[in-house]
């Protein structure tokens, strides 16, 4: 396989320009990486709200998860809802507290995006897309097996 190709797959070095992108946002507001991702994909999820979509998102630590939602809702960005139909179940929500931080993030992923997929034509980043897809069911189904 290609090297270039490798350690895009392997993720370092986008997990590295992430880092330096967010650290503004970080210092700005005083939360750590994963508080900040939880936000962010918080704020995109629509119903997928609970610690098990997060998990199943953003593939980190289920114990380091539930501290951030812990933090973040004693910070007082989210509120905790348990399911009304399945109480094991927790729901979290964003306040209107996090709306500027949320707006923040979402310039920052823009220009993260931006500045990544420069130079790369419509066509180009849909087959990538495509691509990157399949990729990531062979992926899922092979950690299934």
């Amino acid at each position: 396989m290609e090297e270039q190709v490798e350690v895009i797959l392997r993720g370092g070095q986008f997990k590295m320009l992430l880092e330096k992108q967010l650290l503004g946002i970080r210092e700005k507001y005083g939360l750590k990486r994963i508080e900040v991702e939880v936000l962010y994909f918080l704020s995109r999820c629509g119903q997928s709200n609970t610690s098990t979509d997060i998990h199943r998102h953003l593939k980190m630590n289920k114990g380091h998860i539930s501290q951030a939602v812990d933090s973040l809702c004693k910070q007082g960005y989210l509120v905790a809802a348990a399911d009304m139909e399945d109480r094991r179940y927790v729901h979290y929500s964003i306040t209107g507290k996090a709306d500027v931080l949320i707006q923040d993030m979402t310039e920052t992923w823009k220009k993260i995006n931006q500045k990544v997929f420069e130079g790369i034509t419509e066509e180009e980043l849909s087959s990538f897309k495509e691509t990157a897809i399949k990729i990531g069911k062979n992926m899922e189904r092979i950690l299934g097996e």
